[in-house]
């Protein structure tokens, strides 16, 4: 044993001297294999940091291990599918200021165990919502300042985990989809700060675990009630720099949790009164740099400020106007000489009036007073509406009208409308009457039988066979047919279509009435209305077109007369053509002897040619013409004129 004892010694000490060779010398081949030769690596903290180092990709060879990996201000413009998929424990990665304008879908597969992502100052212009599928754990999105111009419904739904999102400075935002943060039912923190927002705010109400909104630098010259509905979560808001002018009341009832709320650098001259009492844990608020007014109307938020608002707080600016008052500190207003400011309890310009009405139908209370006053309703059943209520069918308008959608018999009560300022209150009842739903017009069809009755102008003449068939809303005439006269007799005929009984086709009888379901109620004066409407415009349709067809026979015998006229005058002109020849002085009142007859100039009118034959007759006697006479023979040129004619005609 003693000899053998430093053999094993010996052995143990060559075993223990090759194994740790063999572990610097892995160690030495990890290192440079390990970390990208543009990054640097800290093996403890599981951290790769390749900033500014001028790449253009992420680079490969990351250790698996890698917890956070930092690629910021580089040049990377795209991120490919699979860039990540070996780096299952990383939980940080940061790509912001990059010149990034595409990321593939499955860019960021593999990543399950990533918290964070940081995407701002990009030039992305649309949101990579493919490439969210695989971020399971996703926690925080930061997509700040890239040139994003929409964002459309269901843009984050595939991260459901996401607890903070900063949107800010999208300045060439345009649109924002109603159902574009759907599915974020674990958002803690939303920026919206900086992103051209224009009008109305965005719709926020599937956010219901939302705690900060930060929507900043927007433009919003009102906030209505409902723009945050459904954020009864809401700890702080800030909306500062907005162009507010005006809030409406009851604009913040739907943030019961309020902690802090930051107006400052508005437009804001005056609140709603009682604008915070539904803020029961608001402590810390801004309204400086506005333009307070501090007239009666800002009197009650004076009071409430001292009362609600720790006394060492700067919060609530200066007063702007009267200019008597302008550099006085807000909540001082009813404090020291208020003897100058005389202000009364609000005034309804238009109180409520009692109201009979039907069931079923539109009605409204008005109660119209000044803005800055607080306007609430007291139902007969002791409920109190404000402008911020949420009643299926009541609402309180921005002007103080109670306007009722869909009226019921229930609804039957004394309405009580109750307005107050910090002066006093004041109140106004109506009474509504509801009684039973009248017949809906709506669900009925009108239609007209029409007779045509045709005149014969022959006495005798039997009267035509006349058929009429009613179906529906249809009509079918038969008549025999004649041009003479015909007269219309039109009967409006109401077909009521009824829910109680199952419809069965109507019996049919000439020259009545065709009704089906439930007779009208005798006491309604709608259906009758209904059908002094239906005749008076059946009666005005009727004698227009009889009126026309009046004009149109009286224009066509006109005309006709008119016809006859010119062709008779026509007629009666006569064309004589005028001859040039002369013709030879008559010898005596007979022809000369030995002669035939004497062809004359032809006669011509519009109508037709009548030629002249005056023949020559012998007489008893004998007469001989002078030697100086010559028998007149018709000139050649004349002949062919007259032919010429003739041919023509």
């Amino acid at each position: 044993e003693l000899q053998h004892g430093p053999f094993w010694k010996a052995a143990l000490l060559c075993v223990l001297f090759l194994m740790v060779q063999v572990c610097v010398e892995v160690a030495a081949m990890a290192g440079p294999q390990g970390c990208p030769t543009d990054c640097s690596c800290n093996n403890q903290l599981s951290k790769v940091v390749c900033t500014r180092r001028g790449l253009t990709r992420v680079p490969p060879g990351i250790p698996s291990n890698t917890r956070h990996l930092n690629l910021m201000e580089n040049a990377i413009k795209s991120v490919q599918a699979d860039s990540f998929r070996n780096l299952h424990h990383l939980e940080v990665l940061q790509l912001g200021r990059n010149a990034i304008r595409q990321i593939e879908v499955g860019a960021f597969s593999g990543l399950t165990n990533l918290n964070t992502l940081e995407l701002f100052d990009n030039r992305l212009t649309v949101v990579p919502s493919g490439a969210f599928e695989y971020l399971s754990k996703l926690r925080e999105l930061w997509l700040r300042n890239n040139p994003i111009e929409s964002i459309p419904s269901y843009a984050f739904n595939r991260v459901p985990s996401l607890m903070r999102l900063d949107l800010g400075e999208l300045r060439k935002l345009e649109y924002i989809s109603d159902g574009a943060f759907e599915g974020l039912v674990n958002l803690k923190y939303l920026n919206l700060g900086m992103c051209n927002i224009r009008g109305e705010m965005p719709n926020l109400t599937p956010l219901v675990g939302l705690e900060e909104l930060e929507i900043s630098e927007n433009l919003f010259p009102e906030i209505k009630p409902g723009s945050f509905g459904g954020l009864s979560s809401l700890k702080k808001l800030w909306i500062m720099n907005s162009q507010i002018g005006l809030i409406e009341r009851n604009a913040f009832d739907d943030l019961a949790s309020l902690v802090e709320l930051n107006l400052a650098h508005n437009n804001l001259s005056s609140l709603p009164h009682e604008l915070f009492t539904p803020l029961k844990y608001l402590v810390e608020l801004h309204l400086h740099h506005n333009p307070w007014n501090c007239g009666c109307d800002s009197l009650w938020l004076a009071r409430w400020l001292r009362e609600y608002i720790p006394t060492n707080s700067t919060c609530c600016g200066r007063c702007h106007s009267p200019a008597h008052m302008r550099g006085c500190q807000l909540v001082e207003l009813d404090r020291g000489d208020t003897g100058e400011m005389q202000c009364s309890a609000p005034f309804i310009a238009d109180a409520p009036r009692d109201l009979n009405i039907s069931a079923e139908r539109v009605a409204e209370l008005r109660c119209r007073t000044a803005a800055m006053s607080a306007v609430r309703w007291l139902l007969p059943n002791g409920t109190v509406l404000t402008h911020a209520s949420s009643h299926p069918r009541i609402t309180v308008l921005s002007d103080g009208t109670l306007n009722f959608s869909n009226v019921l018999a229930g609804d039957t009560g004394m309405y009580t409308c109750m307005v107050s300022n910090a002066a006093g209150n004041s109140n106004a009842s109506a009474y509504l009457n509801v009684s039973a739903a009248e017949l809906n017009t709506s669900n009925l069809s009108y239609f007209t039988t029409v007779t045509v009755e045709v005149l014969s102008p022959r006495s005798e003449m039997t009267k035509p066979k006349t058929t009429t068939t009613t179906a529906g809303a249809s009509t079918t005439t038969t008549a025999s047919p004649s041009v003479f006269q015909p007269v219309f007799i039109s009967t409006p005929t109401v077909l009521l279509q009824s829910t109680d009984t199952p419809p069965s086709r109507p019996s049919v009888v000439p020259g009545s009435k065709v009704t089906t379901g439930k007779p009208p109620n005798p006491a309604s004066t709608s259906l009758d209305e209904v059908m002094k409407t239906t005749k008076i415009i059946i009666g005005c349709f009727v004698a227009v077109t009889l009126l026309a067809a009046i004009m149109l026979i009286v224009f066509y015998k006109l005309r006709k007369r008119h016809q006859q006229r010119s062709t008779v005058a026509a007629a009666r002109t006569v064309e004589i053509i005028p001859v040039e020849e002369e013709l030879p002085p008559p010898a005596s009142a007979a022809n000369i002897a030995g002669q035939g007859a004497l062809t004359l100039p032809e006669i011509r009118d519009h109508n037709s040619i009548y030629k002249l034959d005056y023949n020559t007759h012998n007489s008893d006697y004998s007469y001989k013409p002078k030697l100086e006479y010559s028998t007149h023979k018709p000139n050649e040129d004349f002949k062919k004129q007259i032919t010429y004619k003739k041919k023509k005609i």
